[in-house]
């Protein structure tokens, strides 16, 4: 490595942390209601879907975020190590670009901005896409299971907000869903994404893929279990879930097993 490359390294490790706490601290403010005195949560109740998950579901940010900062401090302390800084460079750029579009949302969506809030979280996702797919083709060179297992989990919950952040605009806007019932409209979501977590299984045989989705799900059957939400087709709905946790995880530990036991297959397919 040499010097241009070890400064642009360390530049890309250092600045991969600044944008990951001015992330978490507009996430902060989101959630407080400091943009517009709304919270995201608030936002949320206004515009009540029949997938909105259970309050409890969205704690696994946590895990998320603990996660990413876990893989951004090990970049840093390793940047110095060949393939640890090739892999730095690789999603660096997309990571910086998937903070800014995180930022963004946050602050649209507070605004009840919710098409362009739409626009923002779909940016954000492609951009997770985008990183783990760097992160998979790399694997044989620098086979990294936390930064892997990281922005998976964080891709995958992102595509379920994405779904979420598009149901609130479409009832936003008092769409008519065709003619259809929310109720049927809520299990052709359920099983689009169901239909995208097995395409992307296939895909990349990424066996963490699916576990934020069935998250996902408990927590949306855990909101109906609840009697928070309610629908006219509620315990169809149930069941779809139910059944969507079981194919998820069980489409989860398949994979993980034809990994040779591991979240990722072992070389590029």
């Amino acid at each position: 490595m040499d010097d241009k490359t070890r400064k642009q390294t360390k530049f890309f490790s250092i600045l991969n942390l600044v944008f990951y706490f001015l992330t978490l601290g507009v996430n902060y403010l989101g959630s407080s209601g400091f943009f517009n005195g709304m919270s995201q949560k608030d936002l949320s109740d206004k515009y009540m879907t029949l997938i909105s998950p259970a309050p409890f579901t969205f704690s696994i940010w946590g895990v998320i975020y603990t996660l990413l900062l876990a893989t951004l401090i090990y970049f840093f302390i390793k940047r110095k190590d060949q393939r640890v800084g090739k892999l730095i460079r690789l999603v660096s750029p997309l990571f910086i670009a998937s903070a800014i579009f995180n930022m963004a949302w946050i602050i649209v969506f507070s605004y009840e901005l919710l098409g362009l809030s739409t626009l923002l979280i779909l940016g954000l996702l492609f951009s997770l896409i985008l990183i783990v797919k760097r992160i998979t083709n790399n694997r044989s060179q620098f086979p990294s299971t936390l930064a892997g297992i990281s922005f998976t989990l964080y891709s995958s919950w992102v595509f379920i907000a994405s779904i979420v952040n598009t149901s609130l605009f479409l009832v936003q806007q008092e769409w008519g869903g065709f003619g259809l019932s929310d109720s049927i409209w809520t299990m052709v979501i359920l099983f689009v994404a169901i239909g995208f977590a097995f395409f992307y299984l296939a895909l990349y045989k990424n066996a963490a893929f699916p576990l934020p989705i069935a998250w996902a799900f408990f927590g949306i059957y855990s909101a109906y279990a609840s009697g928070v939400l309610d629908a006219t087709m509620a315990t169809t709905i149930q069941a779809v879930l139910v059944g969507g946790i079981v194919l998820l995880l069980s489409a989860s530990a398949w994979t993980f097993v034809k990994n040779d036991k591991g979240l990722f297959p072992k070389t590029n397919h």
